[in-house]
């Protein structure tokens, strides 16, 4: 069943991005609500190593970091979530939404297969994700 957007939202999304879904889901916790300004200017701040995510769910490995906790710094997933967020706001305004009164309504991140590369590369196994945007007037 595909997820149904209303007619006041927008959304955008990435399919097999090689990214950690874990990853995408500490980001997705960390801009859920936020108006798309204030997501984009944290994400920034987490490419450029200045703010930290901080993980609450998936945080086993996550060093404490001064007054925020356990997190990272997945500057990677972080980029690709980006410009999924970007091209959400662009769909908005193809839709007639107005630019400066979005917010992202809601996070979803799903694990996507994972490809395993051949013997001769040491057979690693490369992590991807489904992340999907949906955002909305407040």
């Amino acid at each position: 069943m595909a997820l149904q957007t209303e007619p006041h939202q927008a959304k955008a999304v990435g399919k097999n991005l090689r990214v950690s879904w874990k990853d995408c889901t500490e980001i997705g916790r960390f801009v859920d609500g936020d108006s798309l300004e204030k997501a984009k200017e944290k994400l920034e701040r987490v490419i450029e190593k200045d703010q930290p995510v901080p993980y609450t769910k998936f945080d086993s490995d996550a060093g404490h970091k001064p007054g925020k906790g356990p997190g990272k710094y997945p500057v990677k997933a972080s980029e690709e979530v980006l410009g999924l967020i970007e091209q959400a706001e662009s769909n908005a305004e193809n839709e007639g939404l107005k630019k400066n009164a979005l917010e992202v309504q809601n996070f979803i991140t799903n694990q996507g297969p994972s490809i395993r590369t051949p013997k001769n590369q040491r057979g690693r196994e490369i992590k991807s994700a489904h992340v999907k945007i949906i955002v909305g007037e407040k």
